[in-house]
């Protein structure tokens, strides 16, 4: 994204309240803009997903191990108390039985390990295992090194300012889903 792109995108905040029938209220914002926002965002969503960031990241564990493997780690490692499967589907928005799946692929390929909730032994908790810690280390690495050759030419202020701004952004996406 160019940077004059970037500063018509981010410069400008919208929060979309509710209205008491749950529908959204009409943005002041010009249709153009929000289009335009919309359009980069489901770009930055196809970014992530094309092989060439794959690779990028995965490296010669393209293949091997798969992104959704990578974020289910991430999550057990971020995680204050280790998670279940059920989380884990929740933190992804997943089905439990895809969850699972991947669970299941990570705890064959030893880099999760269940252990029985004290509390209902039909549930599991997740744990990282040595192996684990190691592969999401060296792929954090690798991630952090694409977004730095991404905003390579960025100043420390724009690369907060991105980040301060996609936080409000999540923050009303938040504020303006709909419950079922």
């Amino acid at each position: 994204m160019s940077a004059s792109r970037a500063g018509q995108i981010c410069g400008t905040y919208t929060y979309m309240p509710i209205a008491a029938d749950h529908t959204l209220a009409p943005s002041p914002l010009d249709p153009a803009v929000l289009d335009r926002l919309d359009d980069a965002l489901v770009e930055v969503r196809r970014v992530l997903q094309r092989p060439g960031y794959r690779r990028a990241v995965l490296g010669e564990l393209a293949g091997t191990v798969g992104l959704q493997a990578i974020r289910v780690l991430r999550l057990v490692e971020r995680a204050e108390h280790a998670p279940t499967i059920g989380a884990v589907a929740e933190a992804l928005v997943v089905d439990p039985s895809t969850a699972s799946r991947t669970v299941d692929r990570a705890v064959a390929a030893g880099l999760l390990q269940r252990h029985a909730c004290s509390d209902d032994g039909r549930r599991a908790r997740l744990h990282l295992t040595g192996p684990g810690r190691a592969l999401l280390a060296e792929v954090s690495a690798r991630r952090r090194a694409v977004l730095a050759r991404a905003v390579g030419d960025w100043g420390p202020a724009d690369v907060d300012t991105l980040h301060v701004l996609l936080e409000r952004l999540l923050g009303g996406f938040d504020a303006a889903e709909v419950a079922p």
